[in-house]
């Protein structure tokens, strides 16, 4: 399909005092009041790069402008500015129909509007499927054959975020930071010899898969939300009970197919893989209804927590500073003061 609206500007080439001329999409708009009482519009414009704040002033909550998810919106030689270390838009609402206009979403390509992995996902995925194959525990490589062969579940593993709003938190999130922990993990299995990889790199493919369903995730809106059963028991228990269940079945499957001399999955190393899933947030005050209490399980929880961690510094880097080395910014996703040394060129 030809698509007439073509992209040129990104958040991340805006800088404060510059010229916004481009289109975004709409993710959300919100309603917010003033300290004197007055309303304005908070519209959170993305594309592919990242984010940008709106502020349209004196705004009615009656107000109907279209302005809602999934629409495109020509922002047009608006100076972007500067405020709390992040760059924002502003504009009064009267504006809305002469610099702030909407766009024929069908003459838009949305790949360069929906905040997506940087990463190449088939790239990814045959990183995935290597690493299963090379599992040598037949019942821990029959488990993951079971989902990442799955195309279904596939479909949406490859999409979907690892987060709403924190790390990763875009298509394809969940796929790249899987893979990232999987190599952190790669990487300790090689230091430590008394880790064992099969059953590390179990944890590592499915600490997170729990959130396929946690998580309801329109691509062409740019939006994710917490499902029913996310908001009701959320990704770890979701995952446990996604791994139980494939491990009944394989265990159901096998026992119908006479094919095994001796069971393929013990009680012990049920619950080894179990511990992972549920154990991989650290502590109880980070929703693990357990500590980690394995080596693989310890090493697990701080490759996790450690590739989240950086993501969010590479996302504030790329969306806040606005001039490059030497600033110091606070984020309100990593919680506190961020800081981009000056870094000369050269040091040889």
């Amino acid at each position: 399909m030809e698509h007439r609206i073509v992209k040129t500007q990104f958040v991340a080439d805006l800088r404060p005092g510059m010229m916004a001329d481009t289109v975004f999409l709409c993710a959300d708009l919100k309603s917010r009041m003033t300290r004197n009482g007055s309303y304005f519009a908070d519209v959170r414009l993305v594309d592919r790069t990242g984010e940008i704040s709106l502020k349209l002033w004196r705004y009615s909550p009656d107000a109907t402008l279209g302005l809602e998810p999934g629409a495109c919106v020509r922002v047009s030689n608006v100076q972007v500015e500067e405020y709390g270390g992040s760059l924002q838009l502003s504009q009064d609402t009267s504006s809305f129909g002469r610099s702030i206009t909407l766009c024929d979403v069908s003459q838009c390509n949305l790949a360069d509007y929906v905040p997506a992995t940087p990463r190449d996902v088939d790239e990814m995925i045959r990183e995935v499927t290597a690493a299963v194959s090379g599992v040598s525990n037949r019942p821990i490589r029959c488990l993951l054959q079971s989902f990442f062969g799955d195309s279904e579940f596939m479909a949406r593993f490859r999409e979907w975020p690892a987060a709403i709003r924190h790390h990763h938190a875009y298509c394809g999130g969940l796929l790249e930071h899987t893979v990232n922990v999987l190599r952190i993990c790669r990487q300790a299995a090689e230091q430590y010899a008394s880790v064992n990889w099969d059953v590390l790199c179990a944890g590592a493919l499915l600490h997170d898969i729990g959130k396929v369903q946690s998580y309801d995730y329109d691509r062409a809106r740019a939006q994710a939300a917490m499902s029913p059963n996310g908001v009701a028991v959320d990704h770890i228990v979701l995952g446990m009970e996604l791994v139980s269940r494939r491990i009944a079945e394989l265990v159901s499957d096998c026992a119908n197919k006479g094919s095994c001399a001796s069971p393929c999955w013990t009680p012990g190393l049920t619950l080894e893989i179990a511990h992972l899933v549920a154990s991989h947030h650290g502590t109880l005050e980070w929703g693990s209804p357990v500590q980690p209490a394995t080596i693989e399980a310890c090493i697990l929880h701080h490759a996790d927590n450690m590739d989240a961690q950086v993501n969010k510094f590479e996302r504030t880097i790329r969306e806040s500073f606005a001039s490059g080395e030497g600033e110091y910014r606070y984020s309100e996703l990593v919680g506190r003061t961020v800081w981009m040394p000056l870094r000369p060129e050269s040091q040889e």
